[in-house]
């Protein structure tokens, strides 16, 4: 009995053990989980359109995305497709081209019909497709303005002043503003690389340097001042007539053309000027002259000029500069006079080009 007892535990021990290693293993397997579909490859939908109107023409600028919908890289060739609306009809293809991702712009030439008449509202809108023609949606409509453009900016012209540079041009009747772009023109500066004497050096071309300016006031004046342009430089200007028109509660800028560009050369050519306040104490075997201190930021300094005078003060002897180089503080001892004799001084006020100023009004004083 005793035998027939341990067999029937065998019996019923090694199929439970079987059973549940088979269980673990089942277990133990990762669950596949529902199958993904293939990607689509569709390019995200442009969230940056911007449509900026010039004379007869639209510049759109977007960035062509770089992942699909399904956060993946996309897969060239991308194609950008451009429609518009206008007067409320639908959105029509206008333009198709090729794009890479990244920053994008293209250049719009308008029709007749939205080139000319009364201002109304242009929208755009931009998909960007993939290599079966496929796309994520149309991008939110950019607005920009149809109709007739301000007339081009005429006769602009532009000469150095001391404190900037003066700009001038045709001034026309109307409602617009008049806007400049100013650009800093660089000479090339060479690259880093060592010359080789036998192969001319290769020069490399500095970024131009943009700025906008505002003419200022809302009609066109006919003219305005850059107090920003630095003397020794040379700057390029262009103008353009800006009309802010709102459409159906859109407030956008409607440009002319640019103007012809012209090149100001800042020179200086302007001395500083004259020197104000010149005094003169008698001091111990000296005489001792000061001035008021002139405010140019360029100035170098200030010449000093003396002049020896008779007892009866009707001889005049020859003027004599003192100062070999422009001494910088509005103050000089003029340790030379002879007791007993009267000098005239006069100061002279030198920028750093070299411009020297109108003598200043003249002192005299007698050494005791």
């Amino acid at each position: 009995m005793r035998f027939s007892r341990q067999r029937n535990w065998f019996a019923v021990a090694l199929p439970l053990t079987v059973a549940s290693g088979f269980i673990f293993l089942l277990s133990g397997c990762a669950s596949p989980g529902p199958a993904r579909p293939p990607s689509l490859q569709l390019p995200q939908a442009v969230t940056d359109l911007s449509a900026e109107r010039e004379g007869d023409h639209v510049l759109l600028r977007w960035t062509t995305p770089e992942k699909t919908t399904d956060g993946l890289k996309v897969q060239p060739p991308l194609t950008a497709e451009i429609c518009s609306e206008f007067h409320a009809s639908a959105c029509t293809t206008v333009m198709r081209l090729g794009v890479r991702p990244g920053a994008s712009e293209v250049t719009l030439s308008l029709p007749q019909n939205q080139a000319s008449g009364p201002a109304a509202l242009l929208a755009y809108r931009i998909q960007i497709l993939n290599k079966n023609g496929r796309s994520a949606g149309q991008s939110a409509p950019a607005f920009s303005i149809a109709g007739a453009a301000p007339p081009v900016v005429e006769s602009l012209r532009g000469a150095a002043a001391r404190e900037g540079a003066v700009l001038e041009w045709k001034p026309q009747p109307g409602r617009a503003t008049v806007e400049l772009e100013r650009t800093l023109v660089q000479a090339q500066q060479p690259t880093a690389k060592k010359a080789n004497a036998k192969k001319p050096l290769q020069l490399t071309p500095t970024a131009p340097v943009k700025v906008r300016l505002q003419a200022g006031g809302t009609t066109d004046s006919g003219g305005t001042f850059d107090p920003t342009a630095q003397r020794g430089e040379t700057y390029r200007y262009t103008a353009q007539r800006v009309r802010v028109v709102t459409l159906d509660g859109h407030t956008l800028r409607l440009r002319s053309a640019p103007s012809i560009a012209i090149t100001v050369v800042m020179r200086d050519t302007f001395p500083p000027k004259a020197p104000t306040g010149l005094a003169a104490v008698p001091g111990d075997h000296a005489i001792d002259l000061s001035w008021d201190p002139n405010t140019e930021p360029d100035l170098t300094g200030y010449l000093v000029y003396r002049q020896h005078v008779s007892a009866n003060g009707t001889d005049v002897g020859p003027r004599t500069q003192l100062t070999p180089a422009p001494v910088p503080a509005p103050a000089f001892s003029d340790r030379t006079a002879q007791v007993g004799e009267t000098y005239s001084y006069r100061v002279v006020a030198v920028d750093a080009a070299g411009n020297q100023s109108s003598a200043s009004a003249e002192v005299q004083e007698l050494l005791k």
